[in-house]
Parts: structure tokens; C-alpha cells; sequence
């Protein structure tokens, strides 16, 4: 999977009529040399002007494109590298044994097109033998992974889109209520899901399963928490918004 990582007239002179008298003609003020006069007033322009309407506030939930920090992505692509004894490239790296499972759909092959990085599950962490359905689907500012094995269903999301709308007070509580790793883990219907922000991005991974109740994967925090942690740098391209 390839992908790129390169490492934001005139001033118009008033006209001045003097009233000395009735029988007097206004005459111009004398203005300083080079600066010209205007004959007259534009109010067809005027009238255009006034006539376009006013652009509209945008509006506070309006999602906002957040720059990416590239700086700190380069950083830990080297340190990426260097656990994998790999070449710190991100053309080489991606291209190589990196550990971590390739999509199959056709889209995946956009991927060059997300301007954020893209992060992946390691192959060990997932513990699927091989036997994993991986779907991928790039958008600019936003992309979906999706993993299912048997009995367990796996979804990666990440997005560098933002609200402006301040959230209620439980929103807020939720999003400060992170351990020392900055994940914030919850338990679903079906398992757990487990969210956290990194590089000006924000993240989610969703583990369900089939009989949750019965499988230790979805049952505690354990699997979900080892899936964050085996995250792996797989594509991601800056754009002009980028730090």
C-alpha cells in the first residue's frame, strides 16, 4: 500500500463644495498634485453592492478539518522503523513485511488520498490466524477498517473533522475521562469500544462479538486495549493544512 509522507484603490479624494453664495458656483478644493478627482459617484456599483446578500454565519456543529501534527507522525514512523528493524522510509516501510493486515477491497487503493494517518491493528494483537476479512475505505479527511473473524467483527475508525459546538457537560466529563494512556474504554451491547485523539486526529476502535457474554475478547478491556496498542502507521498524506 503506498503512500506519501512529505516531511498554510486608489484612496478616493472627497469633494468639497464651497457655499459662499447663492449666486456662486461650488467650486472643487484644491487637491494635492497626482491624486485625481472623481467626476462622480458609481452608484450603479453602489446599488450592486448593497443589493448582494450577506454570507451566512457558519454554524457552531459545522465540522472543521483539523491540522494534522506531520512533525510528530515523522518522529514515530522513525521509532516505528526501528522496532521493526525496518527502513525509516514510509514508501519502503508500507511496502515491506510490516505487521499488519492488508485490506482486500478495491477502494483501499485510495488511500493515498487521506490526509491523516492512517492507523492499523498488528497482525499478532488481532490473533485471527490469517482468518480475517479486512476492508478498507479512504475518504480526505476520514477513513474506515473493517476486520471480522469468526465470531468477532472489528472497526477502526479515524477522522481529523472536528465540531465547533462546545459539548453538554456529560460529553465533556467523558472526553476528560481518559486513563494515563489516553484511552477511554466503554463496554457496548456487544463488547467494548475504545476512542482517543493523536496528531490533531481523532480515533475509535469497536471490538463486538457474536456471543459477548461468552467471549473474553469483548468480555474485559484486555483485547480492545492490546488492539490501541498494537497500532501501526500505515499510510497518511499531508496536505496544506498540515503542521
Amino acid at each position: 500500500m503506498a503512500s506519501r509522507l512529505t516531511l498554510m484603490a486608489p484612496v478616493a479624494a472627497m469633494l468639497l463644495a464651497s457655499a459662499a453664495s447663492s449666486a456662486q458656483q461650488p467650486q472643487p478644493v484644491p487637491q494635492p498634485a497626482g491624486q485625481p478627482l472623481p467626476s462622480r459617484l458609481d452608484t450603479a456599483r453602489l446599488n450592486q453592492l448593497v443589493a448582494q446578500p450577506a454570507r451566512p454565519e457558519p454554524r457552531p456543529d459545522a465540522p472543521v478539518a483539523m491540522a494534522i501534527n506531520w512533525g510528530q507522525v515523522a518522529e514515530d514512523i522513525q521509532q516505528q522503523a526501528r522496532t521493526f528493524q525496518r527502513p525509516s522510509s514510509l514508501a519502503l516501510v508500507n511496502q515491506t513485511a510490516l505487521p499488519f493486515v492488508r485490506p482486500g477491497n478495491p477502494e483501499a487503493a485510495d488511500i493515498s488520498s487521506t490526509n491523516l494517518p492512517v492507523l492499523i491493528p498488528g497482525t499478532a494483537a488481532l490473533g485471527l490466524d490469517g482468518n480475517a476479512r479486512v476492508l478498507l475505505f479512504p475518504r480526505p479527511d476520514f477513513y474506515t477498517l473493517s476486520i471480522s473473524g469468526p465470531g468477532l467483527t472489528i472497526e477502526v475508525f479515524g477522522t481529523r473533522l472536528a465540531h465547533a459546538r462546545t459539548p453538554d457537560p456529560l460529553s465533556t466529563r467523558r472526553l476528560n475521562a481518559t486513563g494515563g494512556d489516553g484511552y477511554r474504554i466503554s463496554a457496548t451491547e456487544y463488547g467494548r469500544e475504545l476512542s482517543f485523539n493523536r496528531y490533531g486526529a481523532a480515533y475509535s476502535i469497536t471490538v463486538e462479538c457474536d456471543r459477548p457474554e461468552a467471549d473474553p475478547r469483548c468480555g474485559n478491556d484486555a483485547y480492545v486495549r492490546n488492539l490501541a496498542d498494537s497500532l501501526i502507521i500505515a499510510a497518511g498524506t499531508p496536505d496544506t493544512g498540515g503542521q
